[in-house]
């Protein structure tokens, strides 16, 4: 998945960098892997390494554990150090130099938008023959599950590490305050509870300018009729996406609850821990996030004792009384920058392994995150998952609306593009028809 607001310990001297985008042997893509056809079969990867502070990495790790130890003398997963395991700003660049050295790792990790600006390296390994190759395999996934890492010619350019269905978090003690019991259904009713926690000094509604703040652009679009089909399609056609009035009114919406004074006066950080820290203070109300967002911050910050407890998740507010949603996502996944025969026989048997029933399951009780192949109902209930999170995957099936979240499909350069407009719009230097003509043009010229 794809995720920008997990972030990684683990340190790399610079020397190691530029060794490994001067392509010299010790960089990150290198392995001692016996390719004379007999012999067990190394093969890198850069995103399993142990890590105290994100649950992926560490649950890659062990992972990667349990791989080499049930394939000894077959397959072996060698862990690489690296600085950009976690999603981060620089991660993308950090592996376009390494394409361009034709030293990629033989496995790791990147999300949707990451996956768009690689694959115009030609570096990446294409899936397609191994799904065809095992439609038992192939089936097990869910539906949709592969829309966000398939290439425009129809390539699979990874196997999907989750698929989620992402909400928003709530404190059901500030709701109760407030003389709610329940999160809002209509976004009507959203900025009315707004507007008395405004009264009460408390922050409704916590952003950052970047994954959380388009994640809200994306719910107001797509509880609105058409709005999946621009999050889904239109969205990469690169017309002006002021063209569309839901883009619009989404759009301006969200921007009134920033002038409104119903957001964190940080909402432009470009960072998620603004969002969160207001939540984990209980300063504010609600942030939306995915389920990886109770392991990751609510069970692991100091502030939040006792919070966990209060906290609910749920989906989209509509705009209308039966008009609720959520984002539905497999945004990131697995992908390799091998081209060896063996080495791609061990990355095929690492990511069957890694979305096998046992782990999938054992990623769920780690992280969160939802299995992106279908679990029997059996051994989904022995395993104790989430509540939260599997509680709105149950209920987001008879939601209304469903729909990708706005950087899923949209081009690469959408994020670098809405940091730098989106301050500037809120705060009434462009009105809406620019913002939304200058975000399309920018988002495609970033994308180059």
């Amino acid at each position: 998945m794809v995720k920008a607001r997990r972030t990684t310990v683990a340190t790399v001297s610079a020397a190691a960098i530029l060794a490994a985008v001067a392509g010299c042997s010790s960089g990150p893509g290198t392995s001692d892997s016996d390719t004379s056809g007999s012999g067990e079969v190394v093969v890198t990867c850069a995103t399993c390494q142990e890590s105290p502070t994100d649950p992926f990495l560490q649950y890659n790790y062990e992972a990667a554990q349990r791989f080499n130890e049930e394939f000894a003398g077959d397959y072996r997963i060698e862990t690489i150090e690296n600085p950009n395991a976690g999603s981060g700003d620089d991660r993308l660049q950090y592996y376009q130099r390494l394409a361009l050295a034709d030293d990629l790792p033989d496995l790791f990790q990147l999300n949707s938008g990451e996956i768009k600006a690689m694959q115009e390296t030609g570096k990446l390994h294409d899936f397609t023959s191994s799904l065809d190759a095992d439609g038992d395999w192939a089936a097990s996934f869910h539906d949709q599950a592969f829309d966000a890492l398939t290439g425009s010619e129809g390539q699979i350019w990874a196997i999907p590490q989750q698929r989620d269905a992402i909400g928003i978090y709530y404190n059901s003690a500030l709701l109760e305050a407030a003389g709610y019991d329940q999160f809002p259904e209509t976004w009507d009713d959203f900025e009315d509870l707004a507007a008395e926690l405004k009264q009460q000094g408390k922050i409704a509604l916590a952003l950052d300018g970047d994954w959380a703040t388009k994640l809200m652009w994306a719910n107001l679009i797509g509880t609105q009729p058409g709005g999946a089909e621009f999050l889904g399609e239109k969205i990469v056609e690169l017309d002006d996406w002021g063209d569309d009035p839901t883009v619009v009114q989404a759009t301006e919406r969200l921007r009134d609850w920033h002038t409104e004074g119903y957001v964190n006066s940080d909402a432009f950080s470009g960072d998620f821990q603004s969002a969160a820290a207001p939540y984990l203070t209980e300063e504010a109300a609600t942030v939306p996030n995915g389920p990886w967002f109770v392991n990751t911050n609510l069970k692991t910050t100091g502030a939040a004792e006792g919070l966990y407890e209060n906290t609910g998740y749920a989906p989209a507010p509509g705009w209308t009384d039966d008009g609720q949603g959520s984002v539905i996502v497999s945004g990131a996944g697995w992908v390799s920058g091998t081209t060896d025969e063996r080495e791609l026989e061990a990355v095929d048997a690492f990511v069957k392994f890694m979305t096998s029933e046992d782990e999938v399951l054992a990623q769920a009780q780690e992280t969160g995150a939802n299995p992106p192949v279908q679990v029997d109902a059996t051994a989904t209930a022995a395993a104790d998952l989430e509540p939260l999170a599997t509680g709105l995957i149950e209920q987001a099936v008879d939601l209304k609306y469903s729909y990708p979240h706005a950087r899923v499909h949209g081009p690469a350069g959408l994020d670098t593009s809405w940091k730098n407009l989106w301050p500037a719009y809120v705060k009434g230097d462009m009105d809406t028809d620019e913002f939304l003509q200058r975000l399309t043009e920018d988002s495609a010229s970033s994308a180059q």
